[in-house]
């Protein structure tokens, strides 16, 4: 079973500082829920936010379940070139210990690719965990749009309420 996620950008959840304590919550949340649910496989798009995060607590879960394979599916070349030094930093270390890196397009950024990159996931995973916030309108609402017309279960954390579970979404 391969999981893959979606989810919200720094400006949506809780600022850029991922060491944050609501940052700290999401992550410990996700774990619970990916350790419970019995998942082997994970990808993530690897943008600022969720998918940050996601692939971090993926990557430390590896030390104690080996049989965890990281996939980072890459939207398009040059997606970290206009971050800062820090967050462009842990993206290369994440691309570094993940087990496999797809790029989804070999072209320079443009908004087209994310929808793309979504897109490969989600033809490519089993399930869907969105961190989201509830808004229908923005990428990751499209992903969970897509997700469902592809027939894929999608699971919701929403990060307002980081203390309510994680539910089967039904819209």
């Amino acid at each position: 079973m391969t999981l893959m996620i979606t989810g919200h950008r720094p400006d949506k959840l809780f600022g850029y500082d991922i060491k944050k304590e609501e940052y700290l919550v999401m992550s410990a949340k996700i774990t619970e829920f990916i350790i419970a649910k019995g998942y082997t496989n994970f990808m993530t798009g690897m943008a600022l936010g969720v998918d940050t995060v996601f692939a971090i607590n993926v990557i430390t879960l590896k030390k104690y379940y080996p049989t965890f394979h990281l996939e980072c599916a890459i939207p398009c070349l040059g997606q970290s070139s206009l971050w800062n030094e820090v967050d462009s930093n842990r993206y290369d270390s994440i691309l570094q210990r993940a087990d496999k890196v797809t790029y989804v397009s070999n072209k320079p950024y443009a908004p087209i690719f994310m929808h793309r990159r979504n897109a490969y996931m989600v033809d490519n995973s089993t399930e869907v965990l969105a961190v989201w916030n509830g808004v229908r309108m923005g990428g990751t609402f499209n992903c969970i749009k897509y997700a469902l017309k592809q027939g894929r279960p999608v699971y919701v954390l929403d990060p307002r309420h980081l203390t309510s579970p994680i539910y089967l979404y039904k819209p």
